[in-house]
């Protein structure tokens, strides 16, 4: 039977001479993945091009629980994200944030809340012009809410360590080495302080090249030992050269 669902593309891999892998995050029936036969050919009928990580695309597929790839019969963009890959900066953060995506979601079923927040955060990068190049940072922490484990900010003279493994700051210097250094504590804590909008005296601030550097590497840090395989993100690397 075929479904009517709209979906984000994570991965996609030539297979074979003329057809491509395609993974999905779909809004119906979770991460799924396709195969395209003969969509590299001149005639294809779908076009294997719009079919790129992060593209937000209208499907008619089949869904068959029985079987690991289904068919697509019909796609078509969404959603024009011209400028957020006419922009190398952009696209740099896009491509990070697509790295990310299809690491953490594998075989994910139906979950309507993360595909609407992926897909909102997709469209507000593209729709940016200036002030994005703190972007990647909240979307990790915003992720990693609806993935269940977003770090707590209870940062006080008292709590001064943050702990990676159980995501809050902790009284003392930890036995193990998953922790934080009380400098890095405390910039991770004005962070997060100020990357929520509601919070007392809430108020922007400047960070500067090293200190993103520095939130980023605490960030896939944390991803790591909660989620992630070690070393497992690689693309943060030319993020932080083309970014910061």
């Amino acid at each position: 039977m075929i479904f009517k669902t709209k979906g984000i593309v994570l991965k996609s891999f030539a297979y074979s001479e003329s057809s491509i892998i395609v993974k999905i995050l779909t809004k119906e029936f979770g991460v799924k993945s396709y195969i395209l036969k003969g969509s590299r050919k001149p005639k294809s009928k779908l076009r294997s091009n719009i079919f790129q990580p992060l593209y937000i695309l209208d499907l008619e597929a089949y869904n068959n629980p029985k079987k690991d790839l289904q068919i697509i019969s019909e796609a078509k963009i969404d959603y024009d994200l011209t400028t957020l890959f006419s922009d190398i900066k952009k696209t740099t953060i896009g491509f990070f944030i697509s790295d990310i995506i299809n690491q953490c979601l594998r075989e994910e079923e139906k979950n309507e809340e993360l595909y609407c927040f992926i897909e909102k955060k997709i469209i507000a990068l593209n729709s940016l012009e200036n002030n994005y190049s703190t972007f990647h940072l909240y979307f990790l922490t915003e992720l990693s809410e609806h993935l269940g484990f977003r770090p707590l900010n209870n940062y006080s003279p008292e709590n001064q360590y943050f702990d990676l493994r159980k995501g809050y700051f902790i009284r003392s210097n930890p036995i193990h080495n998953n922790h934080l250094n009380e400098k890095d504590s405390a910039l991770f804590s004005t962070f997060l302080f100020c990357e929520n909008p509601i919070a007392e005296n809430n108020r922007p601030i400047t960070l500067t090249k090293e200190e993103k550097t520095k939130i980023l590497t605490i960030l896939i840090n944390f991803y790591e030992t909660h989620l992630l395989s070690p070393n497992s993100i690689k693309s943060h690397e030319i993020l932080t050269t083309i970014l910061h």
